[in-house]
């Protein structure tokens, strides 16, 4: 995504995190969240969000910020079983 500069939709993202979380898979839904925020950083940190939508303002990158507290969360929950 980064190589061939563009903004990876956050839509598929949510989706992989929603699946994940369902099959209670809760490594995978952080690592996908974790991965997807800091991808997203590097982009605008490199690109201006003038020659490009800002995904960050946009409700599916926010709904995978604002799980990722609530996937460590279940995470931990589940190693300390």
């Amino acid at each position: 995504m980064l190589k061939a500069d563009i903004v990876p939709a956050p839509y598929y993202i949510e989706r992989v995190a929603i699946l994940s979380r369902k099959e209670k898979n809760y490594e995978q839904e952080v690592a996908y969240c974790e991965k997807y925020i800091e991808i997203i950083k590097v982009f605008y940190e490199k690109n201006s969000t003038e020659d490009f939508a800002d995904v960050r303002q946009g409700p599916r990158y926010n709904a995978i910020v604002k799980r990722l507290p609530k996937a460590k969360e279940l995470l931990k929950k589940k190693q300390n079983r």
